[in-house]
Parts: structure tokens; C-alpha cells; sequence
């Protein structure tokens, strides 16, 4: 698109840059200037005064937006209405234009001026306040901004006096009244937590006496269900006792009152009682023995260990020291009384009534040991719950006293807050605003730069001159060369055939030929045109050699493309080149061929296709050598019904078999249907086309017929172009002038060959070999 519309594009360029430079040497010259002023604290004590200990809540909060609160004041209306008013800009040229359209004088001034924060690159956090104001005259520019500065720098300094005073008194009442206030609050919760005996951790409280609640209430449940389980074994051997007859029975129905833990207990207790420490059974049983004994003292050692850590805790008289004492008493006894005697006695057999009892006593000083341990835990839990209980209400108030506390410091965060709201003082006072960059009267305008706008104005210009470039691909319905054809059509251009002077030809005709002047390949074989027609015939042999095809169609998109003038040419372009060649007329509607070559319309195709006639009578010789004419016969009504019979397709085969090509001439696609019934029963379509202004859509039509019926064109002649490649549309047919000469030579050749030249190289026709076929029907 840009080969084609670089015009365009080039004029839409050269138009931006053109308005560019009118807009540089018409457009009224802005002027800027600068000022920067850097914001700096001078007393730090000032801003900071009113805080409890630090900084922090106050001087860096304002550190943190003080850069922001100066540039609103810089531009704040109240600070340009000052500057105004004690400068007199009113007065100014370009003030006076905006009073004159209604606009007010802050407004103008607004409009023009931009204030920016911090610096540049690596100083883009400075403390900086960068401003530039705008005017068609350099020095009303630096008058205005020197003006607005000095307003701002007023404003600063004359509140910062004022207000920094009655900040400090007021700082120092809040200081006094809430620091006290909050001093009272925080001594109050600090000696609370130091009576309450709770531990803290982190912003959670741990309860001492809760926790031992909990691990007196999990010991008192496991002592109440150890008491359960004993109880209920206990009345089960004493009914097995009051029942004689159970007692009659065997050992094993004894023992299977005992569980393993039991029978080992009681079997250890009779042979210490007993003196049986050195019998067989006793010596078997002895590492048992020694791992119960073991158990039993390292039970005694861990007692001990929490008796001492329990009176650490709590002192000796707590009620879990005693019960500790009590347990390891009990224990202590345990061993005295069931320590081996040194002597061995006589062992005897157990009596099972013996065996029970024994193991009902037992129990009973089982049971006896849990209920003293379970009144000793209901005594310890009573105690626990009742400190817990007081813990819980020192805890409430302690949430009071730390809520007072939080109210203490919020009133005293908001009056810091407040401070700091009084007329921005806390802001901007204690501030200094000294003037980094003076504004400067400028020599040079600031807009407009010449670079720029001419930048713009190319770009600009290569908008309008795209835009035109895709509007004109749009709306134009012209072949714009003969790539975007052969893109369009799907096939190469073999020929482009320019018009040929009719008047030329008739100098050189012979009176003594039937042929059409039109026939330029037969007439002036010399001529530029009729070597055109020789360069279609040998691309169409090249591209048909590899498939083999000899039956080749010849359309159109329009009526009127020259198709059949070309076809005949081309025909005798092949006879010329030693092929038998068959020409058949299919265009019925509007017959053609038998025109151009003096021949009969009948006999031909119709009537070959209807067997009114002979098929060697429809053959016709013709003036050139090799070249038969078969044409379109008598009329008929329906030629696209006949077509569609399938006679054709015999016909083609038979021709086939006789003829080295057959070439036929069908109407043209958009005007009849007949050369979508031919298409698919030759080899190759070629399509003449003829250069019109506005003649894509007929030709993109014409294209999608074929593509319909799954034909694609094989080859394209463009018929009708110029030589001087100014022609209609802009084509040539390829030819340089230095080309033209070196045909016209060969053309100048032939001019001094005797007339009769031509006619005399023709052959024997090949109709005589077909009219003396045995086989003359397909």
C-alpha cells in the first residue's frame, strides 16, 4: 500500500510539516519563569514541645506532610489574591485579555502557574517546591511569580510568629494537665499487677490458682474412679466369701476372680508374709519381685522429690505437703511390712478362703488410702476455687484501670492533634522559605520550539497521509498493478497484450485472405504483438508440459475482454509452432470465431452435439497451417441444456485423441452459465481480462464462480494495455522502448519477405486425416 499510495502519504507529510511551520512563525510565544524554594525547619524544639517524651507524635508527623501543606498555601487562593492586589498584576497585558473574556484574575493566574514537589534524579525527595508561571511577555513572567513568592514568604513568616507563640503555651498546658493524668493512671495498673499474683505474658494473664484448680479437679476424678473400681471388686469377693459352695470349687475359678496385676500383688504379699523367699516359686518369681520393689521405691523417690518442690512453692504447712507426707507414710509402711524375713519357712499350699481374705484386706486398705486422698482433694480444690475467684475480680479491675489509662492517653493523642490543626501552624511554623532559583526574565520562548512542533507536525502529517493511503485502498475498486490482479485472480500473467492499430494491419492485409484483420499473429507475424502472443503460447506449454493437458478454455469476466480475438491469435500462435490444433467455438450466444476466420457457422458445435450432422463435417480447415475451426454451429435455445448433455465431454475426448491441443472459446463467467459447465471437463482455464476503471468487484465475482465449482485459473492475459505504460490505468505490457526496437527488427525482417511467405509454409490440413478416419463419431 505504501508503493502504491506513497503520493498520498508524501503529501499528508508535506501538509503536517507545512501547518507545523505556519503554526511556528502564527502562534503567540509563551515566555516561562522559575522559581525554587527550599522548605526548612528552623526550631525543631518548637514543633516538638507539646509530645510526652519524643518526636514522634508530633514534629515528624509533620515533617511528613509539611512538603504538601506549603504547596497548597503556595497556591491557595487567599496567597494569590494577596499578590494580586499588593503587586497590581491586574494591570498586566495579559490579565487585562483574560478580564476581557470574563475570567477571573486567581483563575488566569491558576491557569498558568504549576507548582511541583521535590527535586530532580536522585533529589526527587528534596524538600523543594519548584514553580514556573507562564506569560506572553518574559518580563510580566517573572513579575508575576517574583510577586507571588514574596506573598507566600509574607504569609509564612508573619503567621509562623504568631502561632508558634500560642503553640508553645498551649503545648505546655497539655503537657502538664494529661502527663499527669496519665502518669496517675499508669502508676494505679502498675501497682495493681504487682499485688495480683497472676503472671503476664505478653497481653495475655496467666492465673496460678486457675491452673491448680484444674490439675486438682483431673487427680480428684482419677482418685474418684480408682475408688469406684476397688469398691465394686471388693463386694464381689465378699459375696464370693458368704457363698460356700463357690468356695468348693477349683484354684482357677478363684483366680479368675484376680486379674494378673492382682494374683502377682497377693502371691508377693503371702510369700513375704510368709517367709517363702527361698523356695523354688520364690526364686522364679524373684525378678518380678525385684521389678514390684523397685517400682514401689522409685514411687518413694518421686514423693519425696514433689514434697520438697510442693514446700518450696507453698511452704510446709500447704494442704498438698501433707497429703504428699501422708502417701509417702503409707508407702513407707508398705515396704516395712512386706520386707523379706531372713528366715524361710516351710512353704504350705494356699487355702483359697485364705487367699481371698487376704486379698478383701487389701482392698479395704486400698479403699481406706483413696477416700483420705479424695477429702484431701475436695479440701485443696474448695481452697484453689476460692482464690481463683478473687483473681478473677482483682482481673476486672485491672481492665478498668487499663481502660483509664487507654481514655488517658487518647485525650491526650488528641490534643497534640488539635495543636497541630490551629491555623496550619503546626505546619508551617517554625518554617523557613529560602529562594534556591530567583525568577529569571527569559530571552528564549518556551513554546513553541520549533523541533517539537515540527516533530508534531510530521507526525500529524503521516496521520492524514495513512489515513487518506487506507481510504483510498478502501473506496478504489481499480487493479492497481498487475500483482494486486494476479493476487486477486490466484494466477501468473503470462501476456499483456497492448491494442492493436487496426489500421496498420489492414496496410499489410492481403486482399486475397478470409481472415480478421484483428488475427495480427497470421497477418504480421513480425510484430511486437504477435511476439506477445508466441510468449503466451510457451508459458502456457511449460506450465501444461508436467500435467500433460491439451484441452484448454479460454473466458472472461466481461463481454467485450477480447477473449475470443485472443484465443484465435493464440491458436494460431500454437499451429505456427508445429501443433495440430483444434479451435472450437462454445460461446452459442454471441458466436465469434467463424467470423474471424471466414468459416461457415455450420456445420460445428451444436450440431455435433445434437448428431444433426456429421461429425467430420463440423471440422472446418482454415487459411493457417495446422489450425482446425469447429464453430459454434446452428442456433440453438437452450446451448446451456446441450452443454450440460455430456456430449461434450465425448466430444473433447475424441478431439483429444486427433488434435496436440484444442482450445475452446467459452461466453464470459458473469454474463451466462455455460463456462461453469465447460470449466471442469477441460485441463486449464485462462482468463482474459481487460483493464476498466472500476472492475475489481466483476472480477473478484468472476473468480469466485470458478472457485465455486473448484476450478482455479490457470493462467491471466491482460488484453488492451499500453506500450507507453501511461496508458488506461497504468499499465504497460512490459516492454521497455529498447525492447520495442529490438522486435520491430524482426517486424522490419518481415516486411522483406514475399507476401506469400506465409501462406506458402502451410502444410497439409488436419482435417484430411480425420475425413478419411474410418472412425469419424464419438
Amino acid at each position: 500500500m505504501i508503493r502504491r499510495r506513497w503520493a498520498l502519504i508524501a503529501f499528508g507529510f508535506g501538509f503536517g510539516i507545512a501547518l507545523s511551520l505556519l503554526y511556528q512563525f502564527t502562534a503567540t510565544k509563551i515566555y516561562e519563569s522559575k522559581v525554587e524554594v527550599l522548605v526548612g525547619q528552623r526550631s525543631s524544639e518548637m514543633t516538638s514541645s507539646g509530645t510526652a517524651s519524643s518526636a514522634a507524635a508530633s514534629g515528624d508527623a509533620i515533617a511528613t506532610d509539611q512538603l504538601a501543606t506549603h504547596m497548597q498555601l503556595f497556591t491557595s487562593r487567599r496567597n494569590l489574591a494577596d499578590a494580586i492586589e499588593n503587586n497590581g498584576l491586574e494591570k498586566l497585558d495579559s490579565f487585562q485579555k483574560a478580564i476581557k473574556k470574563n475570567t477571573h484574575p486567581i483563575d488566569h493566574l491558576l491557569n498558568n502557574l504549576d507548582v511541583q514537589r521535590g527535586g530532580k534524579g536522585s533529589a526527587r525527595d528534596a524538600m523543594v517546591i519548584r514553580a514556573t508561571y507562564s506569560d506572553p511577555k518574559a518580563e510580566d513572567a517573572a513579575k508575576v511569580l517574583q510577586a507571588v513568592y514574596e506573598s507566600y514568604r509574607n504569609y509564612v513568616e508573619s503567621h509562623g510568629e504568631n502561632s508558634g507563640e500560642e503553640a508553645i503555651v498551649l503545648i505546655e498546658a497539655a503537657r502538664k494537665t494529661h502527663e499527669d493524668e496519665l502518669a496517675h493512671a499508669d502508676d494505679e495498673y502498675r501497682t495493681f499487677i504487682s499485688s495480683v499474683p497472676v503472671l503476664l505474658e505478653g497481653d495475655t494473664v496467666r492465673d496460678i490458682h486457675r491452673d491448680r484448680l484444674e490439675n486438682l479437679e483431673k487427680e480428684l476424678n482419677e482418685v474418684r474412679s480408682n475408688l469406684a473400681q476397688q469398691t465394686s471388686r471388693l463386694e464381689l469377693i465378699r459375696t464370693y466369701l458368704n457363698r460356700p459352695e463357690l468356695l468348693e470349687s477349683n484354684d482357677t475359678a478363684h483366680l479368675a476372680l484376680l486379674s494378673q496385676k492382682e494374683v502377682e500383688r497377693l502371691q508377693l504379699f503371702l510369700d513375704v508374709t510368709r517367709g517363702e523367699a527361698q523356695s523354688e516359686e520364690f526364686q522364679a518369681e524373684q525378678p518380678a519381685r525385684e521389678e514390684a520393689a523397685r517400682a514401689q521405691y522409685t514411687r518413694l523417690l518421686s514423693l519425696l522429690q514433689t514434697e520438697r518442690t510442693l514446700a518450696e512453692d507453698f511452704g510446709p504447712n500447704h494442704p498438698l505437703v501433707a497429703a504428699t507426707q501422708k502417701e509417702i507414710q503409707v508407702i513407707q509402711e508398705f515396704i516395712t511390712a512386706n520386707a523379706p524375713r531372713a528366715t524361710a519357712k516351710q512353704g504350705r499350699k494356699l487355702d483359697p478362703k485364705e487367699m481371698l481374705t487376704t486379698y478383701s484386706m487389701l482392698l479395704e486398705h486400698d479403699i481406706a488410702e483413696l477416700e483420705k486422698r479424695e477429702q484431701i482433694l475436695i479440701s485443696d480444690s474448695a481452697n484453689e476455687l476460692r482464690l481463683a475467684k478473687g483473681v478473677e475480680a482483682d482481673f476486672l479491675k485491672g481492665a478498668a484501670l487499663k481502660a483509664q489509662l487507654t481514655r488517658a492517653q487518647a485525650r491526650y493523642d488528641e490534643v497534640i492533634r488539635r495543636l497541630q490543626e490551629i491555623n496550619l501552624s503546626g505546619s508551617y511554623a517554625g518554617f523557613s522559605t529560602d529562594l534556591l532559583a530567583h525568577p529569571e526574565i527569559e530571552k528564549e520562548a518556551a513554546w513553541p520550539k520549533i523541533p517539537i512542533v515540527v516533530a508534531l507536525g510530521g507526525i500529524l502529517g503521516l496521520i492524514i497521509g495513512g489515513s487518506l493511503a487506507v481510504a483510498s485502498e478502501m473506496f478504489d475498486a481499480t487493479f492497481r498493478d498487475a500483482h494486486d490482479l494476479e493476487y486477486t485472480l490466484g494466477a501468473p500473467a503470462i501476456a499483456h497484450i497492448p491494442r492493436i492499430d487496426l489500421k496498420k494491419v489492414k496496410k499489410e492485409l492481403s486482399k486475397e485472405t478470409m481472415l480478421d484483420p484483428s488475427l495480427v499473429a497470421f497477418h504480421t507475424p513480425r510484430s511486437p504483438e504477435s511476439e506477445l502472443y508466441r510468449v503466451a503460447r510457451t508459458s502456457m506449454m511449460v506450465k501444461t508440459r508436467a500435467s500433460g493437458a491439451t484441452k484448454l478454455m479460454m473466458t472472461s469476466p466481461h463481454p467485450g475482454d477480447g477473449k475470443s480475438t485472443t484465443i484465435s491469435n493464440l491458436a494460431i500462435s500454437f499451429a505456427q509452432a508445429g501443433k495440430k490444433v483444434l479451435l472450437i467455438d462454445a460461446d452459442m450466444r454471441r458466436p465469434v470465431i467463424g467470423g474471424l476466420f471466414g468459416i461457415e457457422a455450420s456445420p460445428g458445435l451444436s450440431d455435433a452435439l445434437l448428431e444433426t450432422s456429421k461429425l467430420q463435417d463440423c471440422f472446418h480447415p482454415s487459411e493457417v497451417a495446422n489450425l482446425t475451426i469447429m464453430p459454434h454451429g446452428v442456433r440453438t435455445h437452450s446451448p446451456a441444456e446441450l452443454l450440460e448433455s455430456g456430449q461434450l465431454a465425448k466430444l473433447l475426448a475424441y478431439c483429444e485423441r486427433h488434435f496436440d491441443v484444442v482450445l475452446v472459446d467459452a461466453p464470459p463467467l458473469l454474463a451466462v452459465a455455460d463456462p461453469a459447465i465447460i470449466a471442469p471437463i477441460v485441463d486449464a482455464v485462462m482468463l482474459t481480462v481487460r483493464i476498466r476503471k472500476n472492475g475489481r468487484r466483476p472480477v473478484e465475482r468472476a473468480v469466485r464462480i470458478l472457485q465455486e465449482i473448484d476450478v482455479a485459473p490457470t493462467a491471466l492475459i491482460i488484453n488492451a494495455t499500453e506500450k507507453s505504460g501511461q496508458g488506461t490505468y497504468g499499465y504497460s505490457n512490459g516492454y521497455s522502448s529498447e525492447e520495442y526496437s529490438y522486435v520491430g527488427y524482426y517486424r522490419e525482417y518481415s516486411l522483406e519477405q514475399p507476401k506469400g511467405a506465409v501462406r506458402s509454409r502451410q502444410s497439409a490440413l488436419p482435417i484430411d486425416s480425420l475425413k478419411s478416419a474410418k472412425s469419424a463419431t464419438f
